[in-house]
This record gives C-alpha cells, structure tokens and sequence, in this order.
C-alpha cells in the first residue's frame, strides 16, 4: 500500500467531532457541547471525580470508601488514563 492510499484511507473515515446531528435548540447549549457530543470527556470528569472522592473527599466528609471500592475506582480513573495516553502516542485522540 503506497503512503497516497493509506493518507487518503485515513482521510476518509470520519472524525467524531465533525459528524453532523440533527438541528435541535439542546443542542447549541454549551453544556451539551461540553458534555454530551462525546463520551470521552464524561468518563474522564466521572473518572476524576470518583478518583478525587477515593482519595480525599470521601475521607473529608466522613464517608470513607471500602478499601476494595477504592481500588476499583481508581483502577477506573488509572485505565481512562492509560488509554487516552495510548490513543495520544497513536495520533487518534
């Protein structure tokens, strides 16, 4: 396969940022630009949260995590990462 038809391969498969939705006024919200146009930035604010609630606010507020949770959560929070640090060293995200 030359470097023209794998650039133009490439090329073609579609970005997710860019597929078009239907025109709806929910839609031209900010939050939902933010949020909801992609999964990636929901699992990464669910991941930061539920890793800022197992080591430290859950504590604060006196409603500490079973040890075996607290693993679990950030074993999440460690993947989520360690995915997205992948897909950047492959040029995908």
């Amino acid at each position: 396969m030359s470097a023209t038809a794998a650039r133009t391969t490439k090329a073609a498969r579609p970005v997710a940022a860019s597929i078009l939705l239907p025109d709806s006024p929910i839609r031209s919200r900010a939050w939902y630009q933010i949020y909801a146009r992609l999964a990636r930035p929901t699992l990464d604010w669910v991941g930061v949260v539920g890793a800022a609630w197992a080591l430290f606010i859950g504590d604060w507020a006196g409603k500490p995590m079973d040890d075996g949770t607290r693993l679990i959560v950030l074993g999440f929070a460690a993947a989520l990462h360690g995915i997205r640090s992948v897909e950047q060293m492959r040029g995908v995200a």
